[in-house]
């Protein structure tokens, strides 16, 4: 007998959610790490090149020791920004001591500067308590999602409207274009959004508006009880 194709589907996604699910938690610990330890002690390096240089400025050092010491300062601060940038690139800082409303107004401004139309964001509401590992894993949910639309539905704009309560977060991505691009198919990007509705016990929904080319995508997140 040959496997149901759509059982199949829905085992793959479950499990390409799982790997999202440890990948996500891994990317928190090495954020955190990188900012307590790595971060720490270059910044430590910088604050005592600093005391250095305030300590020859009433002393008699040659032009070569002051250039090397400018070197020294030049080079932690570069190692500083890269490992601030990585650091960025697993758990965006914004996203821990601000919510999910300030990182995801982060992410509209990054993703409008390099779309040639308009993307608009809309929050309404105070956002859930959600976990860490469920926040980061629906601000990456959003993050495919606004991406895959700009890059692939064709469109010259894009809304999306977040209402938030206590309880739940109701996210609505409204854009015209290419409707077919929720269809399906081989996408990669399309398998991590459903991947990560998973985790969130959430189901993407999409909806066409006929003549108009409107096409409706919506998606309901809660955060998990505790048990």
């Amino acid at each position: 007998m040959i496997p149901d194709s759509n059982k199949i589907e829905a085992s793959l996604l479950q499990m390409l959610s799982g790997v999202l699910k440890t990948d996500d938690g891994q990317r928190i610990e090495l954020a955190e790490c990188l900012h307590k330890n790595l971060a720490g002690g270059l910044v430590a390096g910088v604050s005592l090149t600093e005391m250095v240089r305030h300590s020859l400025e009433n002393e008699r050092a040659t032009d070569r020791v002051r250039n090397m010491l400018a070197s020294l300062d030049s080079t932690l601060r570069q190692a500083l920004q890269l490992v601030r940038d990585l650091t960025e690139r697993q758990f965006p800082p914004v996203l821990k001591a601000f919510g999910l409303t300030a990182a995801l107004q982060q992410l509209a401004r990054q993703i409008g500067e390099t779309f040639a139309g308009s993307l608009v964001l809309n929050v309404i509401g105070e956002e859930p308590r959600f976990d860490m590992v469920s926040r980061l894993n629906l601000f990456r949910l959003m993050e495919a999602l606004l991406k895959f639309c700009v890059r692939h539905a064709g469109t010259s704009w894009v809304e999306v409207t977040c209402r938030a309560c206590p309880e739940k977060l109701d996210v609505t991505l409204v854009h015209e274009g290419n409707a077919a691009i929720w269809a399906g198919g081989t996408r990669p990007e399309l398998a991590e959004i459903q991947a990560r509705c998973i985790l969130l016990g959430s189901r993407m929904q999409v909806s066409h508006g006929g003549a108009d080319g409107i096409s409706r995508v919506s998606l309901l997140a809660t955060p998990s009880q505790p048990t």
